[in-house]
């Protein structure tokens, strides 16, 4: 039996829940193509004092009618659906929500580099946050380990292990341990259980958890050794987590009626959108999406279709503050600054942030911090998930990040960047991109949303990305290669139709911008001196086609890894140049 077709929607309203914004988007049909057309943001209002989503959610929808015209709600403050004749309300209402603490889980597998490593996988493609793991390898005696599950409380439990047909017992000595533990945990306590292991073993689990978890079940993620499959597992563990937040958020009930039952995980949903993106022709040495939240931040990278989707539910430019603190050297971080700050005052301010995540800059310093700290988070994420990435997949050096055709900025630290150039500074800075790659920034929350949306309608999906709505930064070729500061490291020439021809050469340590609007293309020809690679192989040059976007074509003759001076003052002069040469001045 084919699928039904789905649903026919010509306005469609997305809302995402985050942990310090709720956004609102409208996408709606203009002269029969879809198109994104309002966009309204509120504080959210998951947590304290409020503890209900709709409250947020209401002030988003009232300043998105405030900015369309369009009435989407009625004098009760409920959705209008379906849309009326007179232009009023929406036809299709979707949601994704990264708000709330991550949920505690704990994993089980019989061996720690086998069925453990793809539970793990599982749990990062979520807000999962991994409390304790039970694995043969595991060497605490059964009442340590039931202790183990007491002092963590799990919400969730993610087991694996065994392929399809082989082994049993050992799985179930390790679940009945934990189903123990789970007995002995608060009265009122109901974890959720996620069983993706050996599928003679289902019934089997539903005994052993049926009175203290409710059973989920997917396919086995290790069907046969060495042949790991993830996809239908990853999409049961967004049914749980909805199931959670629908228990644990004031309001995502009747959100979720709206909705048609579903509210996705946002991570699962920007995934889904970028998976699409790296089926495209334009992106065929993948997509790499770094989103930047509050207490989250998300890395998804694609290659044709294979998505491998991280969430560092720890990690982010609020609550997250103060893991990129724990993790990382102060001087890693204000190394980016641009002007002296002490360790004591970047710390102070990461801390502020941490407990004041809305809050926006109040003045230049500010911004310097805040920027010195996305670098330096967006740099902890790639590194924690590029362990998962594919072994294969093309770079120039094993240590350096892998080509990518395309790479997409998310977050509100990018978004309201005062100008462009900086965020496209803070990307090119953080993630050291290598060869040809486009910039674009997600100033609006699109890639959630639209990933979301593909469930109502995949043709909104592929409008709305060609009708321009990222904000387009350009294109960056990036050269790796080492030389003195100051010495050339290429000469360029980029030449448009109907526009004078230009003709830079660029030193090693220097940005360059050559100005290309938005929407048009041209030549560039890249000639790198001997010792650099622009992609297309050591000294070698080549003319390409390259589009423009608000900032145009961008040199980074800066070589890979970057490497600042020592000397402060040496270090900060140099950090100016770069940002007065992206319009950051």
């Amino acid at each position: 039996m084919s699928a039904a077709p789905p649903p026919s929607a010509d306005t469609i309203l997305a809302v995402d829940f985050g942990a310090a914004n709720t956004r609102a988007l409208l996408f709606d049909m203009v002269e029969n193509v879809y198109r994104f057309v309002g966009y309204g943001e509120s504080p959210s209002t998951v947590n304290a004092p409020y503890r209900d989503a709709s409250e947020g959610l209401h002030h988003a929808l009232q300043t998105l009618q405030s900015v369309t015209g369009r009435q989407v709600l009625d004098d009760h403050a409920t959705l209008i659906m379906p849309a009326t004749t007179d232009g009023r309300g929406v036809d299709h209402f979707v949601a994704t929500s990264s708000a709330g603490p991550a949920v505690r889980a704990v994993l089980v597998g019989l061996l720690p580099d086998v069925s453990l490593a793809s539970a793990r996988r599982i749990a990062a493609s979520s807000y999962i946050n991994v409390l304790d793991t039970f694995s043969l390898a595991d060497v605490r005696g059964e009442d340590e380990q039931i202790d183990a599950v007491i002092a963590a409380r799990p919400e969730l439990l993610i087991i694996a292990g065994g392929s399809d047909g082989g082994a049993t017992r050992a799985l179930l000595k390790l679940v009945e341990t934990v189903s123990l533990a789970c007995h002995l945990l608060p009265p009122g306590t109901r974890t959720k259980a996620l069983f993706v292991g050996n599928a003679d073993l289902q019934p089997r689990m539903n005994e052993l958890l049926a009175r203290v978890s409710t059973v989920r079940v997917a396919a086995n993620v290790q069907p046969e050794l060495g042949r790991e499959q993830l996809g239908l597992a990853n999409s049961e563990l967004g049914h749980v987590y909805e199931e959670l937040r629908l228990e644990q958020v004031g309001g995502f009930a009747q959100l979720a009626q709206w909705a048609g039952g579903r509210i996705y995980p946002t991570a699962q949903a920007q995934g889904t959108f970028v998976r699409f993106l790296s089926r495209l022709p334009a992106w065929s040495r993948g997509v790499l999406s770094v989103d930047v939240g509050a207490s989250a931040t998300t890395v998804a990278a694609a290659w044709n279709g294979d998505l491998r989707l991280s969430v560092q539910t720890n990690l982010g430019l609020g609550a997250g503050a103060a893991a990129a603190l724990a993790e990382n050297p102060v001087e890693m971080t204000t190394r980016w600054m641009p002007s002296a700050v002490t360790d004591d005052a970047f710390r102070e301010f990461a801390w502020d942030k941490a407990s004041h995540a809305a809050t926006v800059p109040a003045d230049p310093d500010q911004l310097w911090l805040e920027l010195a700290l996305a670098r330096q988070v967006i740099r902890t994420a790639a590194r924690r998930a590029r362990p998962e990435w594919p072994a294969d997949a093309p770079s120039a050096r094993p240590e350096l990040l892998p080509w990518f055709s395309l790479i997409l900025g998310g977050g509100a630290v990018l978004g309201r960047a005062p100008r462009p150039g900086l965020a496209a500074l803070v990307l090119l800075d953080a993630l050291q991109p290598c060869g040809l790659t486009r910039l674009l920034i997600d100033a609006h929350h699109l890639a959630p949303a639209l990933g979301a949306a593909a469930n109502v309608s995949p043709l909104l999906v592929a409008q709305v990305h060609d009708s321009m709505a990222f904000l387009d930064l350009g294109t960056a070729v990036s050269l790796i290669g080492r030389a003195r500061l100051g010495d050339p490291a290429c000469s360029v020439k980029l030449g448009a139709d109907g526009s004078p021809e230009s003709q830079v050469e660029v030193a090693f340590g220097t940005l360059a911008v050559l100005p290309l609007a938005p929407g048009q293309s041209a030549k560039l020809s890249i000639r790198p001196r001997p010792g650099f690679n622009a992609g297309f192989g050591m000294g070698r040059g080549r003319t390409v086609t390259v589009n423009g976007g608000v900032l145009g074509v961008i040199i980074d003759a800066r070589g890979r890894p970057i490497a600042l001076p020592r000397p402060a003052d040496k270090r900060q002069d140099l950090v100016k140049q770069w940002t007065w040469k992206m319009g950051g001045a």
